[in-house]
């Protein structure tokens, strides 16, 4: 796979595969033109598309000559309208394979006129995959020589990563509530209500994810804790945690070797008003909803791939009322439950507005206080920056 967003490649990294010479293998195929119209050509196709799909994705490459899986040279895609062409290929995978998949794609310009077309295709965690195109029934894996048929032993081991992947997530989570409950944390926190977020890469449980940490040890400008802008860190047998405040501390991210990221704030989720503990809406809201963009650019960086699971938990909630405007003069009723465990959101895109993921979160939270919604949002989940 180019080791570069699909937007950013550019003739430049076409010709680096070719001058690398970057063989075929495990996570990209070269193809020197788009598939043909005939039977035998889709199938070939789809089998290539399910095939990445099904194992660790990666990317397909039409345009260049190849020898031996070596690229040679870029001779570009003989065909009069891209667009028309993407359009094409896009129908013939949507009725091809089962279920379907994501692929964005996208047409490079060259300098000497022909273009190259990269289908990127993502490891999906909705499949085995299955080509279906008129009777071709069946399922393709990869390994560092291409495509292959899946087995029955490979087959069974898809499903079931497949149909587990959300139970092991739940666990996960749930496992380390119970451990926050009981303040059994990587660094000291005091007693008091916090604020957990935890984004999770659904590759993290595939069995074979590892990510190099030491890099932000080194330079942690990407690691700061939430809620604050200076902070320290060190390495542990998780992977790499940074923390502010002094023992007690009071906020960490941990980051895991698996690319989980751990965010807990032990300040931001209470204050005390005439003898109440309060919510302060605005201030926990916004903390969140800044932090959230830091753990996805910290997650491209470390090289993890959507999809994500964003899980929002509140703990040591019992009793706290909503802190609605600056005198807490509107406090609504007190939250009942001790631990407020928000439904998890699958994110499909770095690029997605927090606000979409967040905002029925928080109305949640806010309903467990009497109140319809979050008044820090707009109907369209737009942060409204209330005072």
């Amino acid at each position: 796979m180019i080791t570069k967003k699909l937007d950013d490649i550019n003739e430049e990294d076409i010709l680096a595969l070719i001058s690398g010479s970057v063989s075929e293998g495990r996570t990209i195929e070269y193809k020197r033109q788009l598939p043909a119209n005939g039977d035998s050509d889709k199938k070939e196709f789809l089998a290539d598309i399910s095939s990445f799909a099904n194992s660790g994705g990666g990317d397909l490459v039409f345009g260049l000559e190849e020898d031996q899986g070596v690229p040679t040279q870029i001779v570009g895609v003989q065909c009069a309208d891209i667009d028309l062409e993407s359009r094409r290929l896009e129908s013939i995978i949507a009725s091809g394979l089962d279920p379907r998949i994501r692929y964005p794609m996208r047409a490079i310009s060259c300098s000497n006129g022909p273009k190259t077309l990269v289908i990127r295709i993502e490891r999906s965690w909705s499949g085995p995959h299955r080509v279906i195109f008129k009777g071709h029934d069946k399922f393709y894996g990869r390994n560092s020589a291409g495509k292959y048929p899946l087995d029955v032993g490979e087959l069974r081991t898809a499903f079931t990563l497949s149909s587990t992947v959300t139970e092991r997530i739940r666990a996960f989570r749930t496992d380390r509530i119970i451990a926050l409950s009981n303040n059994e944390t990587p660094v000291p926190l005091p007693h008091t209500p916090k604020i957990v977020l935890h984004c999770i890469p659904l590759e993290s449980f595939s069995g074979q994810t590892h990510f190099d940490v030491l890099p932000f040890y080194q330079n942690p400008l990407a690691l700061r804790p939430m809620g604050n802008s200076g902070w320290d860190r060190r390495l542990n047998l998780d992977g790499l945690i940074a923390f502010s405040g002094r023992n007690p501390y009071y906020t960490y991210t941990q980051l895991y070797r698996n690319g989980i990221i751990e965010a807990v704030d032990a300040f931001h989720l209470a204050d005390e008003y005439q003898g109440d503990l309060v919510i302060p809406s605005v201030a926990y809201e916004r903390e969140v909803f800044q932090y959230l963009p830091s753990c996805f650019q910290l997650l491209e960086k470390i090289g993890a791939t959507v999809p994500i699971v964003i899980a929002v938990t509140l703990i040591g909630t019992r009793g706290l009322k909503m802190g609605v405007d600056s005198y807490w003069s509107q406090a609504g009723y007190p939250i009942e439950s001790d631990t407020i465990i928000l439904p998890e959101t699958v994110v499909n895109e770095f690029s997605v507005p927090v606000g979409k993921i967040l905002k029925p979160l928080f109305d949640l939270v806010w309903n467990a206080c009497g109140y319809p919604e979050s008044k820090n949002f707009d109907a369209q989940g737009n942060w409204v920056a209330r005072r």
